[in-house]
């Protein structure tokens, strides 16, 4: 068992580790820039606010753990890397909570998708590990540790603290658990309820059931189709986790009903993870010949997802070695000056299968500093510092593109932006566009040279354009 437990954390880390090459992309910069107000609390050491601090709908904690990531190493592989960190964990909690059987947490460590959010910059990650640990202290009746999942629970993501509550009830101390529990995460219900309150909270867009579907067989394949049914079959020998996983899918089909979740978009499904694969598991001691099917689709499942990334990872790799206008504005570029890079919009932000080798030309292991604005970071392109660079990146075509200070400022129009480049407005210390093979890219003026460029901040103002997509649900 030790032998193979030690196989399931190899092949698991292997897979979130090319997850975490393959999430090296814009997003990761946008997603980061949701938890700069927590960033500048404990820069100015408002502790107070920076543990009080929500990400949109998101509870404090992984906003302050990202930012105390953020003050130790300054480099966007930390976020990267702690989502992998917390992703890996619930795979180990697993094989705790499941001493006799491998295969809830290989079912686990091969999840679709778990793979999918593996490395995001967002808490989904940290949300499975804190119901892995619920799950794991259930099963070892450590009641101490249940109180503490349902607190940190509430405090990751407002529906993985209801999950462990439902896991709690469970164990014959619940009241007292559910006491605790409630008592550590009460200082969150305030801004939760004028959040429920805000009918902004609620604006997303109703479900289409046949889309959603196609769209999760696409990402996640027919494996899931066929566990489904699979599920039933372990509802007698793990109670426990079949109760918790209804009421999970419930609270889920609830929160999309009410608007608060987008129906395009699967992180909850992340949260259902841990119950499924105790119930799979269950189904497996059942049921001998049942067992070897489930075992079949998981390694299929994993053999799936490593080539999936390991080819995204190759083609990244040989991009390299190819000339994107990024590399020419590398090589022109000097501290001081200004790098925007405008991408042409793609497909929605929930749909993790896009890559970025024009942003693996800025290692995620070097420090990025964050460029603190007076408004929303997206509207202006989430400044960071690379190498006494200001970098910007921008999914839209606003108007702060048109106001970058720097002594020169070179702007990239790549991944279909460069099909409109009358869209970007003309900036006045620029020349004309140049091509490098499909994409464009302009840098300073003749007049510009040898001056600096005279525009104000880019954060002056708000256009009208769209608006990058909050943290999702």
């Amino acid at each position: 068992m030790r032998t193979g437990g030690g196989a399931i954390l190899l092949l698991a880390a292997i897979l979130r580790l090319l997850r975490a090459g393959v999430r090296w992309e814009e997003w990761s910069l946008h997603y980061a820039a949701y938890n700069l107000p927590t960033l500048e609390a404990l820069l100015t050491e408002n502790y107070a606010q920076a543990i009080t601090t929500w990400a949109g709908l998101h509870p404090p904690l992984y906003p302050l753990l990202h930012s105390m990531g953020s003050l130790v190493w300054p480099a966007p592989a930390s976020w990267l890397l702690f989502s992998v960190a917390a992703s890996l964990g619930a795979v180990g909690f697993m094989l705790a909570a499941h001493p006799r059987s491998l295969l809830p947490a290989l079912l686990l460590a091969t999840d679709p998708v778990q793979l999918h959010y593996a490395a995001e910059v967002n808490n989904y990650p940290l949300s499975v590990l804190v119901l892995s640990y619920s799950w794991w202290a259930l099963r070892k009746d450590r009641p101490i540790h249940l109180a503490l999942s349902v607190v940190l629970g509430f405090w990751t993501h407002l529906l993985a603290g209801g999950i462990t509550l439902l896991v709690a009830a469970w164990h014959p101390r619940r009241w007292l658990i559910f006491g605790a529990g409630i008592m550590g995460a009460l200082p969150l219900f305030v801004t939760a309820w004028e959040l429920g309150l805000d009918t902004g909270s609620r604006k997303q867009p109703s479900i289409l059931m046949e889309d959603s579907v196609r769209d999760a067989v696409e990402r996640f394949t027919i494996g899931w189709i066929v566990m489904l049914p699979l599920l039933l079959l372990g509802v007698s020998s793990a109670k426990e986790a079949a109760t918790t996983w209804a009421g999970a899918v419930a609270a889920w089909l609830g929160l999309v009903a009410l608007g608060f979740a987008a129906p395009h978009q699967f992180p909850y499904a992340c949260m259902l993870g841990v119950f499924a694969a105790a119930l799979l598991g269950g189904a497996a001691e059942r049921i001998r010949s049942i067992g070897m099917v489930i075992w079949m689709v998981a390694l299929v499942r994993g053999l799936w997802g490593f080539g999936g990334d390991a080819a995204r990872v190759q083609h990244i790799v040989a991009d390299l070695q190819r000339t994107r206008a990024i590399d020419t504005v590398l090589g022109l570029s000097l501290p001081g000056d200004a790098i925007v890079l405008v991408r042409g919009q793609g497909p929605p932000d929930d749909d993790k299968r896009r890559t970025s080798p024009t942003l693996w030309r800025f290692s995620p292991f070097e420090p990025m500093q964050a460029i603190f604005t007076r408004v929303r970071p997206d509207l202006v392109g989430q400044p960071r510092l690379w190498r006494g660079r200001r970098l910007y990146t921008f999914s839209n075509p606003r108007q702060a593109i048109a106001q970058i200070a720097g002594d020169h400022v070179f702007t990239i129009l790549y991944d279909g932006a460069q099909h409109n480049p009358e869209r970007i407005e003309d900036h006045p210390g620029q020349g004309p566009w140049q091509s490098v093979g499909t994409e464009l890219w302009r840098g300073p003026s003749s007049g510009s040279l040898d001056s600096e460029a005279t525009t104000g901040p880019a954060d002056a103002e708000t256009d009208g354009s769209q608006l990058d997509p909050p943290p999702e649900g």
